[in-house]
C-alpha cells in the first residue's frame, strides 16, 4: 500500500487493515463481556461472538491472501475506545440485569461499527471486480446483520425488561 490512498483498491485494503485489527480487539472485549454477564442466554451470546470475531479475522485474513496482499493491521482507536466503554460499563454497575441491558448496548455498537465496515468494503471490493476474492466480507456483513438482530431481540425480549425490574426493586 501507499503512504496516501489513491486507489479504491488502496481504500478497501486500508479498510481492511482496520477492521481486522478490530475483529482481534472485539474477541477480547466479548470475553470481558461474558465474565460480566449474569443472563445465561447472553453470555452464551457473547462466548460466540468471541469465536465469531476470530472467524471474522480469518476471513479477512483470506481476504488479502486472495488479493495477494500481505496480511496487515492498523491500530484501530475505534475499537480501543469500544473496549475501553465495556470496561467503564462493567466497572460503574454490579452483576445483575441493569449491567447486561449496559453491555448490550456495547455490542450492538460493534455490531453497528462491523456492519458500516463490511458494507463498504464490500462495496468497494464490488467496485474494483474484485468480490469473489472477497466474498467472505460479504459473509461477515451478512452474520453481523444477523447477530445485531438476535441481540436486539434478547434485549427487548428478556434483558431490558429483567433490567427495568430490578430498576423498579433498586428504587
Amino acid at each position: 500500500m501507499a503512504d496516501k490512498m489513491q486507489t479504491v483498491e488502496e481504500l478497501m485494503l486500508t479498510g481492511l487493515t482496520y477492521v481486522l485489527d478490530f475483529e482481534n480487539k472485539a474477541s477480547v472485549g466479548a470475553s470481558k463481556m461474558a465474565q460480566a454477564s449474569t443472563n445465561p442466554e447472553l453470555k452464551a451470546a457473547f462466548e460466540k461472538t468471541v469465536a465469531k470475531s476470530k472467524e471474522y479475522a480469518q476471513k479477512i485474513e483470506m481476504t488479502f491472501k486472495n488479493l495477494g496482499k500481505p496480511v496487515k493491521t492498523k491500530d484501530n482507536h475505534i475499537a480501543a475506545a469500544m473496549i475501553t466503554e465495556v470496561e467503564d460499563m462493567i466497572s460503574m454497575s454490579d452483576a445483575g440485569p441493569v449491567r447486561d441491558a449496559a453491555l448490550i448496548v456495547a455490542v450492538n455498537q460493534q455490531q453497528h461499527y462491523r456492519i458500516s465496515s463490511y458494507g463498504s468494503l464490500e462495496t468497494y471490493a464490488k467496485l474494483i471486480g474484485k468480490a469473489n476474492e472477497a466474498k467472505g466480507l460479504t459473509e461477515n456483513l451478512d452474520e453481523s446483520k444477523g447477530g445485531d438482530a438476535k441481540m436486539t431481540k434478547l434485549a427487548e425480549e428478556t434483558v431490558n425488561p429483567e433490567a427495568l425490574k430490578a430498576s423498579m426493586q433498586a428504587a
